[in-house]
């Protein structure tokens, strides 16, 4: 069942005609209002329009249309595949969020192979390819010497025991680590983190603490967590234990796709109807039906409102109480409880002439002594890479710890960074710059202590029995694009185990 209204008409008009087409129909046999041409993918199972396109959402209306539902995707952006996308970002084309895959992204992996796009999804070991392009599990500097911090999918004892400056002390424990590791492999999905609630007890910073003793458990988050951890922007002391553990467990590398960060969300996107360009500005309570209204702007910014069967909300998980009117109290304390780290990077553009002969970079710890290296998460000096579409550019990504002082300040980001990067690349000249990328952003979501034990309540709710609203995303699983298509995959068992 579907109800489309154009709602730039008389408001007292459309009420009426809302309640005359409502007034002689069951839930059983109401039919159609207006559907619009080309709305719903081929079906003839219960309608339902999915909001956000990201992987989340593209996976979740995969499923439902291959199980038979009418499927529509509402994106408010032109483009689609939210942070699984690649964009040109004035001269320089690259991802936008998200940068490689995880290796135990087993929902993702048995899609891709549905798809036809295995060996797209397959790529180089990060570390090599980050080696090469600016990412971040090349080598640290702690103060101490040069190190390979490895991967967050990957806690590897032998190489943590060579971190320059870890006391023998430290090394000596490790093994402490190697019992919880072991129970969380064997009983932890890391694409659905609601399998670890029992471990959303602590921060990682207390863990360490309590497990190491305080001294070394300090040395080891300074030269080991911490680094991992503040790629995602999240502090040792406010982050969930499970959030980061999940993912050293596993023992699993993160990669570069061979076709691209977006080879997925492509592919689906060809495979499926998505409205591009239509923004969902609020979503009523339900009807006496059982169904959620949805109101919107399509791509002629004409207001209109729909209501399907069902409503899947897969999008960022900051929005939802701005779009539902009707949040239950779960909802509504998860809702108020997602929060985004921030990323700071800017990319110096640079005229031939001037262009870097090889690469150069350095990352370093948030704890390092040298303040400007403290300021830094990492810089490169990239030359042209016709195999990237990459120019010649300077990279430089700004401390997590440091990325509100710049909030704070009048400065633009290209300002505020160029004292850093002149400290470790003096040759660069204002003259020399081209154009310059600033892509400041909102990144992942925070996962305080707390935050796994509340999705898990929503997700409860969720699956109780049938119901027109559902969630899927990063914000009920994991951050990560592995758990958002795993959530996405999963709510849509939930749906057809509901309505069909």
């Amino acid at each position: 069942m579907v109800m489309e209204i154009d709602m730039n008409k008389d408001s007292k008009f459309i009420d009426k005609k809302r309640r005359s087409i409502i007034k002689g129909l069951s839930a059983a046999t109401a039919v159609s209002a207006v559907i619009p041409y080309k709305l719903f993918s081929a079906g003839t199972g219960p309608t339902a329009v999915v909001i956000g396109s990201g992987i989340a959402g593209l996976s979740a209306a995969y499923d439902l249309r291959k199980a038979g539902f009418q499927v529509s995707i509402f994106e408010k952006e032109k483009f689609t595949g939210g942070r699984m996308v690649e964009l040109q970002m004035g001269s320089l084309y690259q991802f936008t969020h998200a940068q490689g895959v995880f290796g135990a992204n087993k929902e993702m992996f048995v899609l891709a192979e549905e798809l036809g796009i295995k060996d797209q999804m397959l790529g180089d070991h990060m570390s090599s390819f980050d080696d090469q392009y600016s990412g971040p599990f090349g080598s640290t500097d702690n103060g101490h010497g040069l190190y390979d911090p490895g991967s967050a999918g990957d806690f590897d004892f032998k190489t943590t025991a060579k971190i320059p400056g870890l006391s023998k002390e430290t090394i000596a424990k490790l093994p402490l680590l190697m019992p919880d590791l072991e129970e969380i492999a064997a009983t932890v999905d890391p694409c659905l983190l609601e399998s670890g609630t029992e471990f959303d007890d602590e921060s990682l910073g207390d863990y360490f603490e309590r497990l190491f003793g305080k001294k070394s458990g300090r040395e080891l988050l300074a030269y080991k967590i911490e680094p991992l951890s503040t790629w995602w922007g999240w502090p040792p002391y406010q982050t969930s234990r499970i959030a980061l553990l999940s993912w050293l467990a596993q023992r699993k590398h993160f990669w570069q796709p061979r076709g691209g960060i977006g080879c997925m969300t492509r592919k689906l996107d060809s495979l499926l109807p998505v409205q591009n360009n239509t923004t969902v500005r609020y979503i009523t309570p339900l009807d006496s039906y059982g169904r959620h209204t949805i109101h919107y702007l399509n791509a002629n910014l004409e207001r209109r409102s729909i209501t399907p069967d069902i409503v899947v909300c897969a999008v960022e998980g900051k929005y939802l109480d701005r779009l539902i009117q009707d949040l239950t109290p779960k909802q509504e304390a998860l809702a108020r409880n997602c929060f985004f780290s921030k990323e700071a990077i800017v990319c110096w553009m640079l005229d031939e002439k001037h262009a870097p002969k090889e690469i150069t970079q350095g990352s370093y710890i948030p704890d390092h002594p040298d303040p400007m290296k403290a300021r830094t998460s990492h810089w490169a000096a990239i030359p042209r890479n016709n195999d990237f579409n990459h120019p010649p550019h300077i990279r430089f990504t700004l401390s997590r710890r440091h990325t509100p002082e710049f909030q704070k300040s009048d400065m633009t980001l290209e300002e505020f960074c160029w004292p850093m990067i002149k400290t470790f690349y003096p040759q660069l000249e204002k003259s020399h710059v081209v154009d310059i990328v600033d892509y400041t952003c909102d990144d992942l979501i925070y996962m305080p202590v707390g935050y796994v034990k509340q999705i898990s309540a929503v997700l409860q709710e969720q699956r109780k029995e049938r119901r027109g609203l559902y969630f899927a995303g990063e914000y009920v699983s994991g951050a990560h694009t592995g758990a958002a298509c795993a959530s996405g995959r999963t709510v849509a068992r939930t749906i057809v185990k509901h309505w069909t």
